[in-house]
């Protein structure tokens, strides 16, 4: 016999189980000077490509002393298994077959003498009488897929010798015995020749380890190539390809972790923040629709498909099937039904809450548009011969039709005055009726120019209109109804965004019903917003980066707060209201009850504590709040805004510094009460702000504007000096103007560090508790704007000139980078000493990377609703600071809210990839992807794609 046996499996269960198996049996009891102990024919080893793929199979039954039986539940549905069974059962060793449980059930029926069928799931029918007492099995159910085969595990190797002992017809203890001494033989084979070639070996040795010391530098110079070359494509292509580009990001970083590489990163997930996710349709994309509330998405295809998902897109919930082209989609306003209007005429309801779907009368001509009566079920459609039909809810047949005589194609159809009224538009006039379709007023004159424009209405009907040239023309259903056609540069209708596009060839147009527009053009996707109260021509037009010129675009119902825009088969969803997959909102306003512009005191805790410190109106008259996602805890009785904020390590305790004390605040009974108060020494010839931290020991450090370094013990209400105060040295000009001084101060967070600039342009940098002065660094000729200290990497940073980034190592005073483009509003360092934060003026976060000093990428702070101190920028109203972990950036915004950002480059993988949703296809990774590169599979857990088009 060629093989001892043969072994049948399932190949969606067992390709694994069956392979280690197989190399098991070849090994077990090896003698030392052969190549495998035995032979086991494997599909997947042994088979050649072969144009009689089971003529082969049935050869290689022939030539097999035994069967091996992989019995799982897909095996017992197999049928090539069953079929493999049926041809043993018939051939000469039918009574050779072996029995490996790799999964499910396997129930024996001493009565009956067979295996109880009714219980037994892991075995096929075709074994059904086989047997006429129990068999013995080996049971593998353990091994997981991921097990690794070795033979040493003692488990397998007691499941390959029972296997083992019938093919070698040998006593099982025998086996072992035999397997044991074949190992031994080896060894001493192997050390012999150890032995005899180590002398060979490390002749060679120093020549292999000078190639490979060159071939493992050439490989890494070419890897850091690769990927710094895929970095910079995924930036070129980010801008009207995020998908791709952001694809191609991640390949670059898993290929290698560079700075250049991180940045694309950073810079893939921070880019066009209100993209929240890609979708695929299955054919081109030809209409597209949102519910009012963020619940579901749908789009229609060329090819009569329909597929709904969840509003994040993350989840498909229904798909339908219609005949012919797609032409129109409409959600009723309460989400529960969704209309759908096909090029054959085919009109088709979907109920999203029961899956049924319901079937209209079909109309004589294409479907050009639908639309639901506010606040019922009621459906309205026109086709292209002009007719109009009335559906009652739950009815297949019109309850009213109207030959509307408009022959040129609904760009409008709209249910206005509370329902009561229905207006159709074309280019050619309009129509008015009443709720039973008959004619209130109408026009035959032309509304649109003749050709050459793009054309749509708002998700209600009530505001139409065209592009043409880059010139938008809106209209309201109601201006219409006075008189007043579409036309260029029009102030009245109540319409919305009317910005100016010249330049910019127009290929689709989405109107809201509030004071948004969307354009799709040969340069990508353009997003109007109307923030004129009285002039709606006062527009800020932004571009939507990331995406192709969209062929469909469409507004959510109401405010337009969620656009869908699709190219292709590809359907991008976004949240206007959105800043970012990094952002994190958290539902807490930080009030501004004041004219002058602060940034609020700021600190965060361990276990998601945060606290900080505002400035107190009406609704919100505590200055002081402890928040953590389960609670949010105003002091009772803060009444001032402090200047700096530290949290124990119990995250119960707070301390508040301002220029004159340090007060002890403590959670009790549900509120954040203040149980103690230290006073600090007077300082009447320098200003600024109080620096606080807390130590491990427990004492509390302070840092006044004077630049001395106080300790306090909260226990005892003692204070001791640690540094002495710097002392003013002021310019008879100084004096003149304010008689004071400020100093640039900074403390670690563990208050083991401190640092303060003198005006001479020198920084002095203190060990604590000692007050040691371990450094001082000359920075003079820069004017210093801010300081910040990370002990975990022992370094010092400065923003100088308003726009310099500094970074020092505080140990050695040794300059490690200096870059450029860095916020002088804020500065934060990372406790972990991986990132520092920067804040510009008008609310610009910049990430650095500590080691290499690289600008990674920004962020926005969103602006304020609304601020009396409104006369400077964002970033003159915030304050930032790192959570203690690294892990995430916090911010808190006068006049706006508390939010939080990743900055875990784990949070921007996923990001990315909840973003994409897919892997890169086949075409992709052959055009962009090297020998080096294909290796890696970015976002791995996501299926692959046939295809990134349609």
């Amino acid at each position: 016999m060629r093989y001892a046996a043969f072994i049948s499996y399932s190949h969606e269960a067992d390709t694994r189980r069956a392979q280690h198996l197989r190399d098991a049996l070849h090994h077990f009891a090896r003698p030392w000077n052969s190549m495998r102990a035995l032979r086991v024919f494997l599909d997947n080893a042994a088979l050649s490509a072969d144009p009689g793929l089971w003529s082969t199979v049935e050869q290689a039954l022939a030539d097999s002393e035994f069967l091996v039986l992989m019995a799982s539940p897909q095996s017992a549905r197999s049928t090539w298994v069953a079929k493999e069974i049926s041809w043993w059962r018939q051939g000469p060793r039918a009574r050779n077959l072996l029995l490996v449980v790799t999964g499910g059930e396997l129930h024996w029926d001493h009565t009956a003498q067979d295996f109880d069928w009714t219980r037994t799931t892991c075995l096929s029918p075709a074994l059904s009488g086989f047997f006429n007492e129990e068999p013995r099995h080996v049971d593998l159910r353990w091994m997981g897929q991921n097990h690794t085969g070795d033979l040493r595990e003692p488990q397998f190797r007691a499941c390959v010798a029972d296997l083992a002992a019938p093919l070698h017809k040998r006593p099982k203890d025998e086996l072992i015995g035999e397997d044991v001494l074949q190992r031994r033989k080896f060894q001493h084979f192997r050390r012999a020749m150890v032995a005899a070639i180590t002398a060979l070996a490390l002749l060679a040795s120093a020549v292999a380890v000078y190639a490979i010391v060159q071939r493992n530098t050439a490989q890494e110079q070419a890897r850091i190539a690769t990927a710094r070359q895929l970095a910079a494509t995924a930036l070129n292509l980010s801008s009207d390809d995020l998908e791709v580009a952001s694809l191609l990001a991640l390949q670059a970083y898993q290929v290698k972790k560079t700075p250049e590489t991180m940045s694309a990163l950073y810079q893939l997930t921070t880019g066009s923040p209100h993209l929240v996710r890609f979708v695929r349709g299955d054919g081109r994309v030809t209409a597209l629709a949102l519910t009012t509330s963020p619940r579901y998405a749908a789009a229609g295809t060329a090819k009569g498909s329909v597929t709904i998902w969840t509003s994040d897109g993350t989840r498909t919930a229904g798909r339908v099937s219609v005949s012919g082209e797609v032409t129109s989609l409409v959600f009723s306003d309460d989400d529960q039904l969704l209309a759908i209007g096909t090029s054959s005429g085919q009109t088709v309801i979907h109920d999203l809450h029961t899956h049924h779907t319901r079937r209209l009368s079909a109309s004589a001509g294409r479907v050009y548009a639908l639309a639901f009566r506010p606040s019922s079920h009621d459906l309205a459609a026109i086709d292209d011969n002009g007719t109009l039909r009335l559906y009652r809810a739950e009815d297949s047949e019109p309850a009213l039709h109207v030959d509307t005589g408009l022959q040129a194609g609904a760009l409008d159809l709209a249910f206005w005055d509370k329902g009561n009224k229905l207006a159709v538009v074309t280019a050619m006039g309009y129509r008015f009726y009443d709720d039973r379709l008959r004619k209130l007023k109408s026009s035959d004159d032309v509304l649109y120019p003749a050709n050459g424009y793009v054309s749509a209405a708002s998700p209600s009907g009530n505001c139409f209109g065209f592009i043409k040239f880059g010139a938008l023309a809106l209209e309201s259903i109601a201006e219409l109804n006075k008189g007043k056609f579409p036309g260029l540069g029009s102030k009245e209708g109540g319409c919305g965004a009317r910005p100016t596009l010249s330049g910019k060839e127009a290929t689709s147009l989405a109107v809201s019903d509030g004071n948004r527009i969307a354009v799709g053009t040969s340069q990508g996707l353009a997003l109007g917003t109307a923030v004129g109260e009285k002039d709606p021509t006062e527009t800020v037009l932004d571009m939507l980066p990331g995406v192709k010129a969209p062929s469909e675009l469409a507004f959510s119902p109401g405010k337009g707060d969620r656009l869908a825009s699709a190219d292709g088969n590809t359907i991008a969803l976004w949240a206007l209201g959105k800043a970012g997959p990094t952002m994190h909102r958290h539902s807490v306003k930080i009030p501004d009850g004041a004219t002058v512009e602060t940034q609020p005191a700021l600190a965060v805790g361990p276990d998601g504590h945060v606290a900080w410190s505002q400035e107190s109106d009406t609704d919100s008259p505590s200055t002081l709040h402890l928040w953590s996602p389960e609670t949010d805890i105003p002091g009772d009785g803060a009444d001032m805004t402090y200047d700096a904020l530290a949290l124990a390590a119990d995250g119960n305790t707070l301390y508040a510094a301002s220029s004159t004390a340090v007060e002890t605040w403590t959670k009790q009974s549900g509120a954040l009460r203040r149980i103690a108060a230290a006073r600090l020494p007077e300082h009447s010839d320098t200003f600024g702000p109080t620096r606080i931290a807390t130590r491990p020991d427990g004492r509390v450090v302070v840092m006044p504007s004077d630049g001395s370094v106080l300790l306090l013990d909260p226990k005892s209400g003692k204070i001791s000096t640690a540094v002495e105060r710097m002392v003013p040295r002021l310019t008879e000009n100084e004096w003149k103007e304010s008689g004071v001084t400020e100093y640039q101060t900074a403390l670690g967070r563990e208050g083991t560090l401190a640092a303060g600039a003198t005006k001479n342009g020198h920084v002095n940098v203190y060990e604590l508790p000692s007050g040691r002065r371990v450094r001082q660094l000359d920075l003079s000729g820069s004017s210093i704007d801010s300081l910040a200290l990370s002990e975990g990497s022992q370094s010092l940073f400065a923003v100088t000139d308003g726009r310099v980034l500094h970074h020092w190592d505080a140990r050695t005073g040794k300059l490690r980078w200096r870059s450029d483009g860095a916020g002088r509003y804020g500065l934060a360092a990372d406790p972990n000493g991986r990132w520092v934060a920067t804040l510009a003026g008008d609310g610009t976060v910049w990430l650095w990377d500590v080691k290499t000093g690289d600008r990674l990428a920004n962020t926005a702070l969103p602006r304020p609703d609304f601020s009396w101190s409104g006369t400077g920028g964002t970033g003159a109203q915030s304050s930032i600071a790192f959570s203690p972990d690294g892990k995430r950036l916090w911010s808190v915004t006068e006049g706006g809210e508390a939010l939080s950002w990743d900055t875990s480059v784990d949070a921007w993988i996923k990001a990315l990839c909840d973003r994409v949703g897919r892997r890169l296809t086949e075409a992709e990774r052959t055009r962009y992807l090297t020998s080096i590169s294909r290796s890696h599979t970015a976002c791995s857990q996501y299926p692959k794609q046939a295809s990134s088009t349609p």
